[in-house]
């Protein structure tokens, strides 16, 4: 239990959104340029023109960035689940369970302590590096601010040990656990910002390459090597394969993305920024609360062994749940880029989100008992019906992660908080008021939660989209007018805005590319 939780938050924190180089290898995608080609504004529709056999399809469906992207952000979380798992069954056989159930709560902690310290900087790179005028700056500044808030926050963590938590006091004891502590924590912090800035270029072959292949071995490797040596070198060979990783990542960045470090005041250079990432801050911490404290809701009001039902039933349908954010992420990396073209994209990403989680929800709910039998025959007994309920959330979720992603691009930034707020409250209001009625009726809470926030959201965003096309309508009025009344060629209809034309966010905003230094 202790391993999948440590699995779980590893992964939930960490799907926490253009190169100029080719990459490293052709698994990865091939040669690729910053600038958009044909292919990425081609909608998915003509890859389904007449005559076109299955080949020529998929080779057209590859060359959308916003499929390719999404895909390998799931193919990353595949592997670091895959990897993770074989890495937890080994240290159990390695390690007491005494160790693994400390070595767990530490890897959690750093965990925690990571996406508090990205101050929403994650969703901020995805935002304006592909924008940026000084893209080094920004990613210099970045790192060095999230990593400062990492080390004082695992600072704080120690120094609170030996009241808050005793069994990991041994840390706050030797200054050299300590510094481990502190510095291990801020790789993890900076590899979640690594993860955003390859999605902000497009890159999402690396996070595959780093955070599933190069991370996950690593930590294997540094498990066997490590073996016997308690918790903490446990804890050591999980998150010293994230370190590895950021690493490696670091190296990628200043080779293949040109990124080279200029180390003047990140304050400064984040201060038109800071509006922005505080909003997203503050969004994202609500979309958190869920995952944290519904495990805590199990235990406290129903009872240790439901909560184990639970777990595994959560871990099982997260699998699907990052397989969401993966494509959100891909589509606000998209929209944000210089150019874009909305109406396109949206489509696209509509299409896709519904074309692979209707499916995937119904499939994983129809096996959802097959499947808990692989843990044993109580936990598909008790825990078939939780996991049916969170499988078929994933339809309302991915709902709500879309518009809350079109919100996003907008620079609507405090009804996205708003939605999130709903989302977060609707899950766990509803899962502490139904935790007396059993577990399968508490974990109806995912399904009920996500679908007010969709609800929510969805109304919200179509309400956006409604007003910045009355303003663009207004604003080629506007200019109709001016042509008008100095003689000029008058303009056609065709040259006022659609009622479902484009709209590109407005100057200024956080959604813009202009109005704002970067």
């Amino acid at each position: 239990m202790s391993a999948l939780m440590a699995i779980t938050t590893q992964l939930t924190l960490g799907v926490s959104d253009t190169g100029t180089l080719p990459v490293v290898s052709g698994w990865l995608g091939g040669a690729e340029h910053a600038r958009p080609d044909v292919s990425d504004r081609r909608p998915l529709r003509d890859a389904t023109a007449a005559g076109e056999g299955l080949r020529a399809r998929l080779a057209h469906l590859w060359a959308d960035r916003l499929v390719r992207n999404s895909m390998y952000l799931m193919l990353s979380t595949g592997i670091q689940a895959g990897l993770g798992f074989t890495f937890w069954v080994l240290m159990a056989r390695l390690f007491s369970a005494d160790d693994v159930g400390r070595a767990s709560s530490l890897i959690s902690a750093s965990a925690l302590i990571a996406f508090f310290a990205l101050l929403g900087l994650n969703s901020t790179l995805v935002r304006f590096i592909p924008t940026a005028a000084d893209v080094s700056a920004l990613i210099t500044a970045a790192f060095l601010v999230v990593a400062g808030c990492a080390i004082v926050g695992s600072a704080a963590y120690v120094l609170i040990m030996r009241l808050a938590v005793p069994r990991l006091s041994f840390i706050s004891h030797d200054p050299v656990l300590a510094v481990g502590f502190m510095l291990l924590s801020a790789a993890v912090t900076v590899n979640l910002l690594t993860d955003s800035v390859f999605i902000a270029f497009r890159k999402a072959g690396y996070t595959a390459l780093t955070d599933g292949v190069i991370g996950s071995v690593s930590k294997i490797v540094l498990g066997l090597v490590l073996a016997g040596t308690g918790a903490y070198g446990l804890f050591t060979a999980s998150v010293g394969g994230v370190a590895f990783a950021a690493l490696v990542s670091l190296v990628l960045i200043m080779t293949a993305l040109h990124w080279h470090p200029e180390f003047r005041n990140p304050l400064r250079v984040l201060r038109p920024l800071l509006k922005y990432s505080g909003s997203s801050y503050i969004a994202n911490g609500f979309t958190v609360f869920p995952v944290v404290l519904l495990p805590l809701i199990v235990l406290d009001r129903i009872g240790a062994a439901p909560s184990g039902y639970y777990y595994v039933a959560y871990t099982m349908s997260y699998l699907l749940y990052a397989a969401v954010y993966a494509v959100e992420a891909a589509f606000f990396a998209e929209g944000s880029q210089a150019g874009a073209d909305w109406r396109a994209i949206r489509r696209r990403s509509r299409r896709l989100a519904i074309g692979l989680f209707m499916p995937g929800g119904i499939v994983l709910a129809v096996s959802a008992h097959w499947i808990l039998l692989l843990f044993g025959a109580k936990y598909s007994e008790h825990g078939t019906i939780s996991l049916e309920l969170m499988a078929l959330a994933v339809i309302p979720i991915a709902i709500f992660s879309w518009a809350s992603t079109v919100l996003r691009l907008m620079g609507q930034l405090r009804v996205t908080i708003f939605c999130n707020a709903v989302y977060s409250i609707g899950i766990c209001g509803s899962a502490w008021v139904l935790a007396p009625r059993g577990l399968s009726a508490m974990s109806s809470s995912w399904l009920i939660g996500s679908a007010a926030a969709a609800a929510v959201t969805t109304v919200a965003a179509a309400h956006a989209s409604r007003q910045a096309r009355a303003r663009h309508r207004k604003t080629k009025l506007s200019e109709y007018a001016v042509i008008s009344a100095g003689g000029g060629q008058r303009p056609g209809l065709g040259g006022l805005a659609a009622p479902d034309a484009q709209v590109p966010p407005r100057a200024g905003s956080p959604g813009s590319s202009r109005g704002t230094r970067y």
